[in-house]
């Protein structure tokens, strides 16, 4: 069976050759842009690999059970149907955190899927990604996409908690993740847990630190000439007036709260680096007051996926259907989400991320 979707196929036997192409105008990648419709089709075809543009919706970090973090970016087309991008762990660096809503993404050889009734298009290896990609066949799309009207304010289903609730809902022994609001301050940061981690560009396996006399490196014995992934991992006491609780901070909500990426506060901010000895930049988050977009695991574990800064609180009832809830206060702020975009350098792991217009 095809994987693309097209009439003609390329057989390859053992005496065929190849000569390189050395002209610098042949594209290297070819796009095929499925409709909406067409890949509603394609649900059960699990062969046939799926391209796909338009308009960011939301862009997030999403983790699993084990551990690991997907990339997430939701897409809309101009009637609100959405489709969601989902970039497995080893493809998640194809998106970064610096594309937001309104940016144009481009996505080649997926596969499509279904996640509680929305349609999904799963990474391959074989994936490539391009935002906002001025190259002739997507710019006539660009164009269109970026003539129709602003996109709404991102619209959020999950229910505002108080850390009651949470514990309350914890207790309910429900076979699934769910994801709440919840206004709360961090009031402990684990030392002991270590706040970051690196991972190589190339296989996203964890690296270590070795020091020589040209300074700090991070190593993987696998890989060779790579460049450091640094991403948050936070482990906090957070409070509210029901109560305590732990939970972990990951890449895109510490970044949200500090609007320092990991990178820099590793290379720039921090006195040094080791993980388990927190900069001053990091304890600035402790005791302020924040809105946290939250997941609580089936395992009772809570995760922030995104957070904002709260300046004042207004009278508040816990949503929760719940025994023994309370009345707490927050205020619903729209997320941060960041004007000006960090250029970082391309690493040799990044060579299906394409370059900006």
């Amino acid at each position: 069976m095809a994987t693309v979707d097209h009439a003609a196929s390329l057989v390859i036997r053992q005496k065929a050759g190849f000569d390189p192409v050395t002209n610098p105008n042949i594209p290297t990648v070819y796009f095929r842009f499925a409709t909406y419709e067409t890949i509603k089709t394609r649900i059960k075809d699990t062969k046939l690999l799926t391209d796909y543009i338009w308009r960011v919706e939301k862009n997030f970090l999403r983790s699993t059970s084990t551990g690991k973090e997907l990339r997430k970016t939701r897409l809309q087309d101009d009637l609100g149907r959405e489709v969601e991008i989902t970039l497995w762990p080893e493809m998640r660096h194809l998106i970064g955190d610096d594309v937001v809503p309104g940016d144009i993404v481009a996505i080649s050889l997926t596969m499509v899927t279904e996640h509680n009734g929305l349609l999904q298009l799963e990474s391959t290896y074989l994936t490539t990604v391009g935002v906002n990609l001025n190259m002739p066949q997507t710019i006539e799309q660009i164009h269109r996409l970026r003539a129709l009207p602003p996109m709404p304010p991102t619209k959020t289903h999950d229910k505002k908690v108080t850390i009651l609730d949470l514990k309350l809902s914890s207790q309910q022994n429900i076979q699934s993740s769910r994801n709440f609001i919840c206004e709360a301050q961090i009031k402990e940061i684990h030392e002991d847990r270590g706040w970051y981690y690196v991972l190589c560009s190339k296989c996203s396996s964890k690296l270590f630190p070795e020091q020589d006399n040209s300074g700090l490196n991070f190593v993987f014995k696998d890989d060779d000439d790579i460049t450091p992934i640094f991403r948050y991992s936070v482990n906090t006491t957070i409070v509210d007036a029901t109560g305590s609780a732990e939970a972990v901070f990951f890449n895109e909500s510490m970044q949200a709260l500090l609007n320092i990426s990991c990178k820099d506060m590793v290379t720039e901010h921090a006195d040094t680096t080791n993980p388990k000895i927190v900069p001053h930049q990091l304890r600035s988050a402790i005791d302020k007051q924040n809105l946290l977009y939250l997941t609580l695991k089936n395992n009772g574990k809570i995760v922030v996926n995104n957070a904002s800064e709260v300046a004042s609180t207004t009278s508040y009832q816990s949503t929760c259907n719940l025994p023994g809830t309370s009345t707490f206060t927050p205020t619903t702020p729209v997320p941060k989400s960041g004007t000006s975009k960090r250029q970082l350098p391309e690493s040799p792991g990044q060579d299906k991320k394409m370059k900006r217009a």
